[in-house]
């Protein structure tokens, strides 16, 4: 990982160089840079190499999927700003032409995703947990973390680790729904598996933000709070 951070840093270097000798040979005594997107191309590589082993080349040219997830990003922040949901209206993503786009760029970054994921599934190889962590990933061909949780194959989740109490939950889910048709009151006998859950949100809890949209014009204590304006609560802050 640290040579991919390394490889995509001295490509985004050398490019900032070849653009400085430029100008030094030009007329031009300064150059124009937008840091905000070399700095957001010089991530994609990274994240494409690092996680899926596709090499976006972002910081040297401009590929297709590099214009969706630009355009897949504007839109990510178009709608957390905008006042009213409109995406949400029926056939929405047929008439508007920003929303066509959208689901165009979506459409492009699934396609992409797709087949890397089958790729990786089909150059698979099954083992432990113990041995994957003592593999030499500087002499794999595909040392992605992409394909190391495709080999890994779930060998660390609880069912592996804990397969006791996998069987017991599926005994209480036997015993308690059978072949029967599940109801409410059925559910609030499974009391193992509520236990599961309540675990399971205690080692991974969601984040701890609230947020809440005004659906009419409310005054809370010294604060007036206009229509369809958001509300962000940190829990870590109260």
């Amino acid at each position: 990982m640290v040579k991919v951070f390394t490889d995509c840093t001295e490509r985004t270097v050398l490019k900032f160089e070849n653009l400085l000798e430029v100008n030094h040979s030009g007329e031009e005594n300064a150059i124009e840079l937008d840091l905000e997107a070399e700095f957001s191309s010089l991530a994609l590589d990274i994240i494409g190499l690092g996680v899926f082993n596709y090499d976006f080349g972002s910081v040297t040219k401009e590929s297709p999927v590099i214009k969706a997830v630009y355009g897949t990003l504007f839109e990510a922040e178009h709608r957390s700003t905008f006042y009213i949901p409109y995406w949400k209206v029926p056939f929405a993503r047929w008439i508007v032409p920003r929303q066509r786009k959208f689901h165009k760029d979506l459409k492009v970054i699934n396609n992409c995703l797709d087949g890397l994921i089958r790729n990786a599934k089909e150059t698979r190889q099954e083992t432990e947990v113990e041995k994957l962590q003592q593999r030499d990933y500087s002499t794999l061909k595909d040392a992605s973390l992409l394909h190391f949780l495709v080999d890994m194959r779930g060998a660390d989740v609880d069912d592996r680790q804990f397969p006791s109490k996998m069987k017991k939950a599926q005994a209480e889910v036997d015993s308690v729904l059978g072949q029967g048709r599940i109801t409410f009151e059925s559910l609030m006998r499974l009391e193992y598996i509520r236990l599961i859950v309540v675990e399971a949100l205690r080692l991974y809890p969601q984040p701890p933000l609230l947020i809440r949209r005004a659906l009419k014009l409310d005054v809370l204590p010294g604060i007036l709070l206009p229509i369809l304006n958001s509300l962000v609560t940190i829990f870590l802050k109260l």
